[in-house]
């Protein structure tokens, strides 16, 4: 017999990304359609697609629940005014207003900040546990909480970066759609009159040494830095720390033994040979010492 007092699972509906990654994504459709109508798999393929599959559906609906894309007509989306406030502002505060507006339009995110009041970027376990006590659904927690985090520390930055921005007297993208400063090993965009020139973004392998162009992977052809949008910054390399060579300190063979021959071998190898016994050894030793290396040499070939 079922239990009717248990309580349903809940399945919140939340974006799958962060704002900020949100941010970045809509630009893309942003660049080529603007406000028209685009087709919902055409969307889908500028995000990196291939179809619209279930990844990709999520995808164009947590852009929809920042108030980023809205319902244009059957199998259609547009880009919403709340967007091109963002990507097109007139200044720093009204960019910053559009976002804070984005972060707070996703019912959960509401809930959550509800819930912890007061605290600008709650601990990620306790919104873990609290989603959990709310029977949300067990594999929705995790990503829920990861997004809305996100886009918690991503508001904190820009109200840090605020008295920064006030003094600059152009727009600021945000850092998934930064224009310019690309470096050897960031994934790019090429965007040229309005039209994306990459299906996908491609690693930069070389910057001119007036920082004017960039060099991809698979192309010869200079792109102006200014056309060039930075979507992956490159990891930064860990460098490998240098071997230096050092004397090892003579150590004498145990057990009545003598060093007798010590040499270097292959780059980290050295051999040494010792022996035990009475007078200095005899060219008679060494030929047979050289007849079983030999013999060795030859098991170790077969």
């Amino acid at each position: 017999m079922s239990d009717h007092t248990s309580k349903p699972i809940r399945s919140p509906s939340y974006p799958n990304m962060s704002l900020r990654d949100a941010v970045g994504a809509v630009a893309k459709i942003e660049g080529l359609y603007r406000a028209a109508p685009v087709d919902r798999e055409a969307a889908a393929r500028l995000l990196g697609y291939s179809s619209l599959s279930g990844p990709a559906n999520k995808a164009l609906a947590a852009l929809a629940s920042y108030g980023l894309l809205e319902r244009a007509g059957k199998g259609e989306t547009r880009v919403t005014s709340r967007a091109q406030g963002i990507i097109h502002a007139e200044n720093d505060e009204e960019r910053r207003e559009n976002l804070l507006a984005a972060a707070s339009e996703p019912k959960l995110f509401m809930e959550l900040r509800d819930r912890f009041a007061g605290i600008a970027v709650p601990p990620e376990d306790g919104v873990v546990t609290y989603l959990n006590r709310q029977e949300f659904n067990p594999s929705a927690v995790k990503p829920a909480a990861k997004a809305f985090l996100q886009t918690m520390t991503y508001i904190e930055e820009l109200k840090a970066d605020q008295s920064h921005s006030d003094q600059s007297s152009g727009m600021v993208l945000p850092d998934a759609a930064k224009y310019g400063d690309a470096k050897v090993g960031d994934f790019v965009q090429w965007e040229s009159q309005g039209t994306l020139q990459f299906p996908k973004p491609l690693r930069v392998r070389d910057v001119s040494d007036d920082g004017l162009w960039v060099a991809v992977e698979g192309s010869r052809t200079g792109i102006p830095m200014s056309e060039v949008t930075v979507e992956t910054i490159a990891a930064p390399e860990t460098a490998t720390p240098p071997i230096f060579e050092f004397d090892e300190p003579e150590q004498k063979p145990s057990g009545g033994f003598e060093e007798w021959f010590r040499a270097k071998v292959g780059a980290e190898k050295q051999v040494l040979i010792s022996y035990r016994g009475t007078g200095d050894i005899s060219a008679k030793e060494i030929q047979k010492l050289i007849d079983m290396l030999a013999a060795q040499k030859a098991a170790l070939e077969d």
